[in-house]
């Protein structure tokens, strides 16, 4: 089977208008209606309504299957392929990774309410032991950004953690699991950072941008 990856991203506007009626699968909306925060209601909303609309590229109809260790995946009517998928939202942003290998996927807006910084200075070994050439320089915050969002994408790869893997004994990455690192991709934007992590490197990725007013359109 030949290896292939397609990264989708979609942003929504303040003005975009957004509700139930976007979503299509009985169990969203469900879940839409026990969220109460209107700002909660509408990123859930938002997510996966993007999720349906990239994995109904894929396939007709689909139901998420979990594996063992909780990673989702979807099955192709046509020939019984596993498509495997990890999706991951950061304000006004929505990612969705597809695959025909297991894959991790993370995002986080460059324009962050938090210290990633420091975070990252704290619990990310790799970034501590960065030259303080870099950590004095302009591009300091986007590097926190990527060496986080390497991490988040390696979780979710592993169907990990964050606690576990800041605290537990997961935080000290073996040999085998710095080869798996070694497979991330980095993916940079005016306003976002993005990580996609794989077993292997995988050489094509198309990379798609879409809109929001595109998806409820269609």
């Amino acid at each position: 089977m030949c290896s292939w990856t397609d990264i989708w991203i979609a942003k929504i506007k303040e003005t975009d208008e957004i509700s139930i009626l976007a979503l299509l699968r009985k169990e969203d909306r469900k879940r839409y209606e026990q969220i109460i925060p209107p700002d909660r209601k509408r990123n859930f909303a938002f997510r996966r309504a993007v999720l349906d609309f990239v994995l109904h590229h894929y396939v007709n109809s689909y139901t998420i299957i979990h594996d063992a260790k909780g990673k989702p995946y979807i099955v192709s009517a046509e020939d019984s392929e596993k498509i495997f998928f990890s999706s991951s939202s950061s304000a006004e942003l929505c990612v969705v990774a597809v695959s025909g290998e297991m894959i991790g996927v993370d995002l986080e807006r460059k324009r962050q309410t938090v210290n990633l910084v420091s975070i990252c200075d704290e619990y990310l070994a790799a970034f501590r032991d960065t030259d303080d050439i870099w950590k004095k320089s302009r591009v300091v915050k986007q590097l926190a950004a990527c060496a986080w969002c390497r991490m988040e994408s390696f979780i979710k790869l592993n169907g990990l953690t964050l606690h576990a893997m800041l605290f537990g004994k997961q935080n000290k990455l073996s040999d085998k699991h710095a080869e798996i690192i070694s497979a991330d991709t980095i993916i940079t934007g005016d306003d976002y950072v993005c990580a996609i992590s794989q077993l292997e490197h995988v050489e094509s990725k198309n990379i798609y941008h879409i809109s929001f007013e595109k998806i409820h359109r269609e």
